[in-house]
């Protein structure tokens, strides 16, 4: 992860012991490979994946925000983002965007144009879900958020990376991947047992970032909404 959105002594002593000093990965999970090639093949195999859940904190220019979104191969996704400026919901169901955000993320959305103007937007978009194409110009940043290529793209390049003791995430064993960075220490979980995917990742540094992969091949949920709680961006003008 080399940006925000990528985004054990113990252990070592306890191995250095068992195994009288002989080094604690020349045997162990992912032996024949090195610790960059594990991450490559980590990102890889998730990247294969039908469907995914990414959650976590993130900081944007500043700012601390939280996501979860579930988001399928196809392009489909469902999940809610939510930070300092408000938060919104978002679901992208073949080639449409709905997103029901709240009011205080339309207020700093709209901050600069006339109070009236802004109050009757806010009163008529905040808590509905607002319908667009996503091929439509103020759709494509969010539509982006849907696209499993794009979510994993910061973290294709992890040369450096170091093996490091064999942890857990969520019950799973995962072996820890560290590589330094120009922003801080890059942190990758990955699975040693069944596929090799990526489980956690995060970052140290001025943005930090803490993100995990849970829900793999599991369908989303993105049936789109009805009915007069949608709002149709093309009727507005």
């Amino acid at each position: 992860m080399r940006t925000a959105h990528r985004f054990t002594a113990t252990a070592a002593l306890a191995c250095a012991a068992a195994l009288g000093l002989t080094g604690c990965f020349g045997s162990g999970p992912f032996a024949d490979l090195s610790g960059s090639e594990v991450a490559d093949k980590s990102v890889d195999t998730l990247r294969g994946a039908a469907s995914l859940t990414v959650s976590g904190k993130i900081w944007d220019e500043g700012k601390p925000m939280e996501l979860n979104m579930a988001v399928s191969k196809s392009g489909d996704c469902r999940g809610t983002i939510a930070g300092q400026e408000g938060s919104f919901e978002l679901i992208r169901s073949g080639e449409l965007v709905f997103i029901k955000a709240d009011e205080p993320f339309y207020r700093s959305q709209m901050k600069d144009m006339p109070k009236d103007e802004a109050d009757a937007a806010v009163t008529m978009l905040a808590g509905h879900w607002l319908k667009s194409k996503a091929s439509d110009a103020d759709s494509k940043e969010l539509a982006s958020l849907c696209d499993l290529d794009e979510l994993l793209k910061d973290f294709d390049d992890s040369k450096g990376a170091e093996k490091g003791e064999v942890t857990s995430v969520d019950g799973r064993k995962a072996l820890t991947l560290t590589t330094k960075t120009d922003e801080g220490t890059e942190t990758l979980l990955v699975a040693t047992e069944g596929k090799p995917y990526l489980l956690k990742a995060s970052i140290t540094g001025k943005e930090p970032a803490e993100v995990s992969f849970s829900g793999i091949d599991k369908p989303v949920n993105v049936e789109a909404p009805t009915g007069k709680d949608v709002v149709d961006a093309d009727q507005l003008g």
